[in-house]
């Protein structure tokens, strides 16, 4: 593979694999692949979860994962891994005897599979570019509509806080007609309440328009 084809960045990746000679494969072309690369290993699924425990800075990009492992396999390897919760995507690593297993993970939560014996340094590259780019862009949406529900919330319980004032002041107000001074008591209260209301919609309003100019930009 040419220099330009190499990927500039730093990867930090795990995998999941206990065959030597295919870890040593898979090593050699990240090492190929990217310009720097910080690779971890473990052998089983009770190394990776020792891992995590113990070790205090466990960040990192990617989970490379071979579907056999000697304490764990299949459906329940993969089970496992994705309820970690570790929001980083997963390729699973499979043979063409287990391609209707490496199809299954897509639907659990995996983001691509590679058949072993056709991994090349290009193919591995582009899976992993792949599913980077669409795990930050589902991190993207999340956000988004984690900023709608806040959006949605304040539309439902703040919003009616000083409207329920206002509701309240108006119907005082025309109880107490006749009181100059209560009256402008409460008109003072009113307007007080207005303001409120209408930072409160402005924050909105805001907050709406920033959701959709990065919209308007992706």
């Amino acid at each position: 593979m040419g220099n330009e084809q190499k990927a500039a960045k730093y990867l930090s990746v795990i995998i999941l694999e206990d065959n030597d000679g295919d870890f040593v494969l898979i090593e050699d072309y990240l090492i190929e692949a990217y310009n720097t690369v910080k690779i971890i290993r473990c052998k089983t699924f009770d190394d990776f979860v020792e891992l995590k425990e113990t070790k205090t800075d466990f960040n990192f990009d990617l989970i490379l994962l071979d579907l056999h492992l000697p304490d764990k396999s299949g459906i329940q390897l993969i089970e496992k891994v994705l309820s970690i919760k570790l929001l980083v995507p997963i390729i699973i690593l499979t043979g063409y005897a287990e391609l209707t297993l490496a199809k299954e993970s897509l639907k659990l939560g995996a983001e691509d599979f590679l058949i072993k014996d056709e991994i090349s340094p290009g193919i591995l590259l582009k899976s992993i570019e792949y599913a980077l780019s669409r795990n930050l862009y589902i991190k993207h949406i999340q956000a988004q509509n984690e900023k709608l529900r806040n959006i949605a919330w304040t539309q439902s319980h703040v919003v009616r806080a000083p409207l329920a004032r206002i509701l309240s002041i108006i119907n005082l107000i025309e109880t107490e007609k006749e009181n100059l001074e209560d009256l402008m008591f409460w008109l003072k209260q009113l307007r007080i309440s207005s303001d409120e209301m209408d930072a409160i919609v402005k924050k909105i309003t805001e907050e709406a328009q920033e959701i959709q100019l990065n919209k308007n930009n992706e």
